[in-house]
């Protein structure tokens, strides 16, 4: 059916809408929703297509999220025979009360998709159904590189071996295929997913849902809920993925309160698990608690995981194993140490218990026949499940696990189990969703030790502020990867309270080695809380049964990363404190602070923990790694000195001993952090400069100030400042350049009037701001301060000439050059273009060569370089020739191939990069491009033909704006070193 207008009355509302609020269009192949920007929003469009239904949000113009199209359909569903159907063209639409309706045709006979879109300020509602036909599932489907990159989701399943060994980050760097997704999952997830592109998705369902993200490397994103019901969508459009965070937060909620205690975040938690598996018992575990002790591998708690039960469910002592459990209790307190032990809902069906909870009907009742228990399967066994909905069977359970706690005096509980089963049924008056509520209240009366619980999907469990520690992992390298992109994930869903999997790993592979098991300790010691198992000491190979000794360097290395963690615990403490009032993750990707920074929203290996610290552990063999450095005063707390971002550092030495990490001096807890992480070894004062770029005229003086801080311990003896500069430049302070002494955290702050030499040289001088104390210490900064080229004239023999619509300035000192200039392109269609050049002074066989310092253009294709013609005033007498770096796509070497005075041939791309030493030869007729980087190794452009040369013609330098899409906007382009050689 032929698409077709709403209805007359919906017209007339959408020509009517409320003062600032959403307008509705039709136009001739979409119904368009537009929202304005507000205060608080940046303002969207959504083009609902109309000749086959699809969604395209964009914001400015720019398209930040669209559905996928073609055979997969954008609102998509499964007939009663299992097949994909979808949304076909819109046959009626309406826009009332501020809700658009779409209606529309499918590729199932007999069967309509409805649609209600609701905007919103910085999101939509989106709710839609299938009449007739009998849908199972509904489903939407997105273009995922319409959106940048996707991440959220929380745990995910993947074909490389996800959650357990791969959590790919972003998301559609890899493949998520996940069937089973939903609210009872063991997985920590959420429906809630957000781009690079500052757009989001949630889906609001109870139901288990079907998700795939670039599977098979389709490219599609797809979220399928298993049910017919009304599909309920999300979507937000923001100006920064944190924005987009916030907006999902404030649906869900955020944490009341810690669950964990300031120790609990200070020092590590020892679980049995990793080290003994199954494979425990008393002596074993006493031996483990005295070894961490007497290494002084200091803890808060030694939890015993599984294996201490008689059966699974008794909630009674193996006496075996555990012939005399108070005694052990005694033992473990008496060390200095909490002591706690691992429990679960699941009762198997031969423990003591089980008959007894049947009987009484305490356990989930068979989804299927509802007079029967439900039957589980689950890693030790078949087990039924008690029903938290039950009063009676919940104040059993809690009556049995608070005997067994004051008997064997058990400070706290390991939760490890699931609340629910898809198998099973909830209670009467219950809903699925309900039991991670029910296991939330539970779980909150008791001290979880810092392994917190798997509780998710609803608003009490992000209320509740839980430790989230992640799914088993492996004990290899691409464990510990996924360790540091997972916690990523989980905390950017709204549980900020994360820790890694116990430390080494612990899903039954062989132990891990001395390199892993000290990388994963100083990962985690940049991390919220530090979950720990494997003993450096010596741990059990659970594959071959043997014992597995780690040396001394082992002990020593994990036994420093935690208490580094330790020393960072008030900062960590004090980001507990801004998330409660926030909601924000603690841990959290490089571009939740510096959205604008592109790199970020790849690096897989490097997070923020809270604003100041910039984690970026080694996490995998060898030892050096590159480190990105998003924009901003970064302090090396390795190396004691400071960087200013956006840099990537290449072959950052990180041995085994080495953790990198660095502050952003401006950020709020810096100096805590400092005072945590700063190596003994790093120089104990630093230096910084500001501004980090001071510009000015050539002899005219400009101020900066120099900050001298003490960030080690001691006190500093005899500081004094200087500045280091180039030759005929001068520096006066203002203020104090000593400090007899400069106490640990205090600052000695210099103002200094700097003057460069009348004759200073446009571009960046070195500016080098010293400290010396404590007789021959020394820290340093530099900046680069920038002498700018002003406006005034050429000498000869050099010439101007202008083709562009504005007034076109030049400069000229000694062998330096400038170039003011608008222009709409130069190129074939325009030339447009400001010009430095020489007359008749390349002959038939010449060289034109220039370095070009810089340049500086709104438009990513302005241009500036080099040129040859006939003659540069009048190109169509032939001989026309370019060669020119764009600010933003490298370089373009065009020639004018017919003689008409056009520039109609191309070769080039590339990235772009200054200084460039740009190199334009002439053979008779053949001209060839080159560039280099140093002025030594030279690289070729191209080669071209230009019959129209003839005789002696102009060299010169070039610049134009390429401004027809920024109105009014002029290139500045900076030469030095030009010469033509004939």
């Amino acid at each position: 059916m032929t698409p077709v207008t709403g209805s007359t009355a919906a017209a007339t509302a959408s020509a009517r809408p409320t003062t600032g609020g959403p307008k509705v269009v039709r136009t001739a192949h979409a119904v368009t929703v537009s929202v304005p920007a507000s205060a608080n929003a940046p303002g969207y469009t959504l083009d609902v297509a109309t000749d086959e239904l699809a969604l395209t949000t964009r914001r400015a113009g720019k398209t930040v999220l669209a559905t996928a199209s073609g055979d997969t359909g954008a609102l998509r569903f499964t007939a009663a025979d299992g097949t994909w159907q979808h949304a076909t063209g819109v046959t009626d639409w309406t826009w009332k009360n501020g809700v658009l309706t779409v209606t529309a045709d499918s590729t199932l006979n007999g069967a309509t998709v409805q649609a209600r879109i609701t905007p919103g300020a910085d999101r939509y509602q989106l709710d839609w159904d299938v009449h007739g036909g009998g849908p199972k599932q509904l489903g939407l489907a997105y273009d995922l590189s319409s959106a940048g990159h996707w991440y959220g989701h929380g745990e995910a399943e993947t074909p490389q071996g996800g959650p357990g060994v791969n959590q790919p980050w972003p998301l559609d760097a890899g493949e998520v295929d996940h069937k089973t997704f939903g609210p009872a999952s063991y997985n920590m997830i959420d429906p809630f997913w957000y781009t690079s592109q500052s757009t989001g998705l949630r889906v609001d369902t109870g139901n288990v849902m079907d998700v795939a993200l670039n599977k098979g490397k389709d490219g599609l994103g797809t979220f399928t809920v298993e049910s017919p019901d009304t599909y309920k969508a999300t979507v937000f459009v923001e100006s920064t993925p944190l924005e987009v965070y916030r907006d999902y937060i404030g649906i869900v909620g955020k944490p009341a309160k810690s669950d964990a205690p300031y120790e609990q975040y200070a020092k590590p938690l020892w679980n049995s698990w990793a080290q003994f598996y199954t494979k425990v018992d008393q002596e074993k575990l006493l031996d483990y608690a005295t070894d961490l002790h007497d290494n002084g591998l200091d803890g808060h708690t030694i939890q015993l995981d599984d294996k201490w039960e008689s059966n699974y469910g008794n909630l009674t002592w193996d006496p075996k194993t555990f012939p005399d459990p108070k005694g052990l209790s005694d033992k473990i307190h008496n060390m200095g140490f909490d002591f706690g032990i691992w429990v679960t809902l699941w009762i198997n069906l031969d423990s003591d218990n089980y008959q007894y909870a049947v009987d009484h009907g305490y356990l989930l009742m068979d989804a299927k026949d509802t007079t029967k228990p439900c039957e589980v399967t689950w890693w030790n066994g078949q087990a039924g499940i008690i029903d938290l909905a039950n009063p009676d069977a919940k104040a059993w359970y809690e009556g049995n696990l608070k005997k067994l706690m004051d008997t064997y005096n058990i400070d706290g509980l390991k939760f490890d189990t699931r609340f629910f089963d898809e198998k099973c049924a909830p209670r009467e008056g219950h809903q699925a969703t309900d039991y991670q509520k029910l296991g939330t209240h539970l779980a909150d009366e008791f001290d979880l030790q810092g392994a917190g619980i798997r509780v998710h999907w609803n608003q009490t469990a992000h209320e509740a502020g839980f430790v989230t520690r992640q799914v088993d992992k492996g004990t290899g390298w691409d464990s510990l990867r996924a360790s540091a992109t997972q916690n990523l994930a989980i905390s950017t869903i709204g549980y900020p309270f994360v820790e890694s999997d116990m430390i080494g790993g612990s899903g039954g592979q062989p132990a891990p080695s001395k390199d892993v098991l000290v990388r994963w300790a100083q990962s985690a010691s940049l991390m919220p809380l530090m979950y720990a198992s494997t003993s450096p000491v010596d741990t059990n190979d659970t594959t071959t049964g043997q014992k597995v000794d780690y040396d001394q360097e082992t002990v020593d290395l994990y036994r420093q990363a935690t208490k580094t963690h330790e020393k960072l615990a008030p900062y960590i403490w004090d980001q507990v404190q801004s998330t409660l009032k926030t909601g924000d993750p603690i841990m959290r990707p490089l571009f939740f602070d510096f959205p604008k920074d592109e790199a970020s929203y790849t690096v897989t290996d490097e997070w923020m923990l809270g604003p100041a610290v910039l984690a970026a552990p080694k996490l995998s063999t060898g030892a050096t790694r590159s480190v990105h450095l998003p924009p901003g005063t970064w302090y090396d707390v390795n190396q004691g000195t400071v960087i200013r971002g956006p840099k990537t550092l290449k072959g950052y030495a990180a041995p085994l001993g080495v953790t990198p990490a660095f502050v952003n001096l401006k950020a709020k807890g810096a100096a805590k952090a400092i005072k945590a992480l700063k190596r003994d070894d790093a120089p104990a004062a630093s230096v910084l400069i500001t501004p980090d770029a001071p510009s000015t005229d050539s002899g005219t003086p400009f101020e900066v100030t120099t900050e001298v801080t003490n960030w080690g311990t001691r006190t500093l003896k005899n500081a004094k400042t200087a500045l280091e500069l180039s030759d005929g430049w001068s520096a006066k302070a203002t203020g104090p350049t000593t400090a007899k002494s400069l106490k640990s955290g205090a600052t000695l702050i210099t103002a200094w009037t700097v003057t460069p030499a009348g004759d200073a040289r446009w571009g960046n001088h070195d500016l080098t701001g010293t400290v010396t104390y404590n007789g021959s210490q020394k820290a340093s900064d530099t900046v680069p301060a920038q002498v700018k080229a002003a406006p005034g004239s050429v000498q000869e023999p050099y010439l101007t000439t202008d083709t562009t619509s504005g007034d076109t300035q030049y400069a000229q000192a000694g062998d330096q050059f400038a170039i003011w200039a608008g222009g709409q392109d130069l190129s074939g269609w325009k030339d447009e273009k400001g010009v430095i050049y020489r007359d008749d002074a390349a002959g038939e066989k010449a060289t034109v060569q220039a370095r070009l310092v810089s340049q500086d253009s709104a438009s990513p294709v302005g241009k500036a370089g080099i040129a040859l013609a006939n003659d540069l005033t009048a190109p169509e007498k032939g001989g026309y020739a370019v060669l020119v770096m764009t600010q933003q796509y490298g370089l373009e070497f065009m020639t004018d191939g017919d003689g008409d005075g056009k520039l109609d041939t191309w070769a080039g791309g590339g990235s772009t990069y200054h200084p460039a030493y740009l190199k334009l030869t002439r053979d008779g007729a053949t001209y060839t491009a080159y560039a280099s980087k140093d002025g030594d190794t030279w690289s070729q452009v191209g080669t071209a033909q230009v019959p129209s040369a003839a005789g002696t013609g102009d060299a010169g330098m070039v610049a134009s704006a390429a401004n027809v899409n920024y109105p009014g906007e002029n290139i500045e382009a900076v030469f030095s070193g030009f010469s033509v050689t004939s």
